[in-house]
């Protein structure tokens, strides 16, 4: 066995224990986010009984029948209670960005200006990609 894959390295260490603590964070978000939600803490965009009647429609019917944020205009709406669930699982999908900062950060404080480079790169690219910048036209 070759010895050097025998235990992780620092970033691969960092990475884990940054991806444990937002995920199980996340998972009280999401938990709280749903209780918001089906408890009807806040008020909500769209009933919840009318979601369940409009589950055989597409987005775009959706949208038509019912005045949802579209792109990143729910930030505006968060104080409603099923947009606020919606951002429980946006914070879960922004794990991996969390992650590679912290692994650049790591690459940085041990000079490794290639990985720290390519990690920031990654970060940008997702960042660009969740950013809604370029769309598909659909």
């Amino acid at each position: 066995m070759n010895d050097n894959h025998a235990h992780p390295n620092n970033a691969q260490l960092v990475y884990a224990f940054v991806l444990h603590w937002v995920s199980t964070l996340g998972i009280f978000i999401v938990v709280a986010g749903f209780a918001v939600y089906v408890f009807e803490l806040l008020p909500q965009s769209v009933a919840i009984d009318a979601v369940a009647k409009s589950w055989h429609l597409s987005a775009a019917e959706l949208n038509q029948r019912y005045p949802l944020p579209t792109g990143w205009t729910w930030v505006s709406d968060i104080l409603n209670g099923d947009i606020l669930s919606f951002a429980s699982i946006v914070y879960l999908s922004a794990a991996t960005i969390l992650c590679l900062l912290a692994v650049a950060w790591v690459f940085l404080k041990e000079k490794n200006g290639i990985y720290t480079v390519i990690a920031l790169l990654q970060v940008l690219v997702l960042v660009f990609a969740a950013s809604g910048i370029i769309g598909s036209g659909h």
